[in-house]
């Protein structure tokens, strides 16, 4: 948004020490609701130019109250120069800036139930230090003292005024058992256009001018909904949550004043999980996690978030010493894991294959693993007496070779952790011998069958299934349809072009979707804009989700690298079918990160990417690079994308992704080239209406 840049170039200081949102609060009265509006502080405007934080100055000089901050700064430039505008005498009062402003009830669909529109104009009043506010559709005047504005009290009483001049408004009653409440406003016009206006304030000649002229700007939602016979309201729950992680990174860095670890390190780990891509907070913690000799820490934090840490000094220096040091302290544990004790609070269970099984060639071995919290030290899994493998994290998946003797094999699975414990599964299968050359050529598929008519909901057979290699024909040998549950990362846009129908539409079909869901699926939610939040643990309370849902507002540029990086992350903790769902309607402006990074992440990984392209921003730029991008990390993952066109479908687009989802086979098939690059790999489905997106495993 390269308006905003030049935009802030000529904008004065603040006369304002914070940056303020509107909470909305919304009383039920005989007949209709009774809104009213008060300021709440998000964060001290100078942890903006703080270095320790990150935090984009130019977003928020932009979005919220900052036009009214700044609005503060030219009343007490007119009134050093009261002279200029009056003259000798009094007079009329001057107004100087209008504001148009929208309070809306809406649907949870968001669409708009009733719409009050109102404006207000900000001025000189003829009497000394005085400003005048007035809003001509209710004949409401609130006068303000200019040379208090500085004081929070005097500007919170200002905001108020300028924002929601009365003291309440009423809406009728909706019907349905959820509704919003929301405030936007535009950025505000020139009341008057004269030259020695101009001549004392240069800069409010931007103030027309660009592309923020078509900006709606939030500055708070109240969500409401029945919970049995009680009303609930949520007011501005997305503002509240981002300045829960802004109060737990300053209460970190007073801790750290203080000088105990104790106390600062778990609650710095506790903001990385809120804000997980914040550069600053990641190389803080990893300076601290050395400083305490905290080796393993160090390193796990480094693997996880190592795309970040290339771009953080000695990042990558600190993880080769630490990987070294790791190697050590492992190779000491491992000596003592004959004597480790077993784990009370861990869940492990082999789910592939199962109890009697026939299993013959090559195929997988899948086991979940849950609850523990000690870092993995070993997971080995073993056929009788022979290794199959040794992993040390997710994906907890490994292929093995069942082709010896027939008969009884016992399959074991045994993890364990630094702190000295350990659990394990074990299950007997049957095994029949295959020649070497099946053996070696098994190739493992994953299928999703979508867009389908008659066949929707139908589960399909391997008969249904057309498979060729190099257009020559393959039999399908080992089939299932997946039945493990949904881990669904969801990470939605929530850039300053988001705003309006895009989100409003995109807010309803989350809700529905994840309403749609299976007590055993779970879902996480994070948004992005100049940084990236996490609002939802994964979870399968799914009402929880809602209110932070349904109160997101749209602000800053667009950090989807970021995102798409940290939302794996959080994924490849998840024991399932790991999916990523990705809505966005633009290319990355923000990321610390680089395409390169994510494309690499997912050429290997058993995560699914679903992309739902968004129509252009507010200013009808299209974003062809980003679309691009999600295209191209969909098909990666072997899975499908969505542009859309009309934001009013998709809800129709989400339920589509849901059948989908509940449509996703795995089968594999014998090959006879060896180099996985020259096979030409084509499946088709052979029921009517059905399409197939696959991607070879191995």
């Amino acid at each position: 948004m390269k308006w905003i840049c030049f935009l802030l170039i000529t904008i004065p200081l603040m006369a304002t020490n914070e940056v303020n949102f509107i909470n909305l609060k919304v009383d039920r009265e005989e007949g209709g609701l009774a809104i009213t509006a008060e300021p709440r502080k998000l964060m001290d405007y100078r942890l903006l130019r703080d270095e320790n934080y990150t935090l984009d100055q130019n977003q928020y000089d932009l979005v919220l109250d900052g036009s009214f901050r700044q609005t503060a700064f030219l009343m007490r430039t007119l009134e050093r120069n009261r002279g200029t505008i009056y003259g000798n005498g009094g007079g009329a009062p001057y107004f100087v800036l209008e504001f148009s402003y929208n309070l809306a009830l809406r649907e949870n669909t968001g669409e708009i139930i009733e719409k009050n529109e109102y404006k207000v104009r900000v001025g000189l009043d003829p009497e000394e230090d005085t400003g005048i506010i007035f809003c001509e559709e209710a004949n409401i005047t609130h006068k303000f003292s200019i040379s208090k504005l500085t004081t929070t009290k005097e500007y919170h009483k200002f905001l108020k005024n300028m924002v929601f001049p009365f003291e309440k408004k009423t809406m009728r009653l909706p019907s349905g058992s959820q509704y919003l409440v929301d405030l936007y406003y535009s950025w505000p016009k020139q009341y008057q256009k004269d030259q020695k206006l101009l001549d004392l304030f240069p800069s409010l000649i931007l103030w027309d001018k660009g592309g923020i002229k078509k900006l709606d700007i939030h500055l708070g939602t109240t969500y409401c909904y029945k919970k049995g016979e009680e009303w609930v309201q949520v007011q501005s729950e997305f503002f509240k949550s981002i300045k829960r992680s802004i109060d737990t990174y300053s209460n970190v860095l007073e801790e750290i004043e203080e000088g105990d670890p104790e106390d600062y390190i778990p609650m710095l780990e506790e903001y990385v999980s809120l804000a997980p891509g914040d550069k600053k907070a990641l190389k803080l913690l990893m300076e601290k996690y050395l400083d305490e000799k905290m080796h393993t820490e160090a390193y796990d934090l480094i693997v996880r978030f190592e795309p970040f840490f290339a771009t953080i000094r000695e990042g990558i220096a600190n993880k080769q010493d630490l990987a070294r040091k790791a190697e050590r302290k492992r190779n000491l544990l491992k000596g003592k894991m004959s004597h480790f004790t077993k784990a009370a609070n861990v869940s492990l269970k082999i789910i592939s294959p199962v109890a009697d099984d026939l299993v013959t060639g090559t195929t997988d071995l899948v086991f979940s693993l849950e609850g523990y919290e000690s870092p993995i030290l070993s997971i080995e899994c073993y056929m009788d007496s022979e290794r199959i493998a040794e992993i040390t994290g997710p994906p907890f998946k490994v292929p093995f070779t069942a082709d010896g003797s027939y008969g009884l094999k016992r399959l074991s699975v045994t993890a364990y952790f630094e702190d000295e414990t350990f659990q394990k599964d074990e299950v007997l299968i049957e095994t029949m011998r295959v020649d070497e050359q099946q053996r070696v050529g098994l190739v493992s598929v994953q299928a999703t069958v979508f867009n389908t008519s008659s066949s929707a909901g139908q589960t399909l057979t391997k008969e249904d299934f057309e498979v060729k290699e190099n257009k020559s024909e393959k039999k399908i040998e080992h089939f299932q349809k997946s039945t493990a549950p949904l881990r669904l990362g969801i990470l939605l846009d929530t850039s300053i072009s988001m705003v309006g129908e895009k989100l409003h539409q995109t807010q309803y079909a989350i809700q529905t979707f994840l309403s749609k869901l299976e007590n055993d699926d779970k879902a996480g939610v994070y948004t992005f804009d100049s940084n990236v939040l996490k609002i939802s643990d994964f979870t399968n309370n799914f009402e929880d989700i809602a209110p932070r849902l349904m109160t997101l507002s749209p602000q800053g540029s667009t950090s989807l690298y970021d995102a798409m990086l940290i939302g794996h992350d959080a994924l490849m903790g998840q024991n399932g079918t790991k999916v990523m769902i990705v809505i966005s309607d633009g290319a990355d402006s923000n990321s610390s990160t680089t395409d390169i990074h994510v494309a690499r992440m997912l050429r290997d990984s058993p995560v699914i990417v679903y992309s739902v392209v968004l129509p252009d921003d507010f200013l009808g730029n299209s974003n062809p690079e980003g679309s691009r991008f999600l295209v191209e990390m969909s098909r990666l993952s072997g899975s499908v994308h969505t542009r859309v066109h009309n934001v009013k479908k998709l809800s129709e687009i989400f339920e589509r992704i849901y059948q989908d989802l509940k449509n996703l086979y795995y089968f594999d098939y014998y090959s006879d080239e060896a180099d996985p690059r020259q096979r030409d790999i084509r499946i088709k489905v052979k029921k009517a209406g059905a399409k197939v997106r696959y991607r070879a495993l191995n």
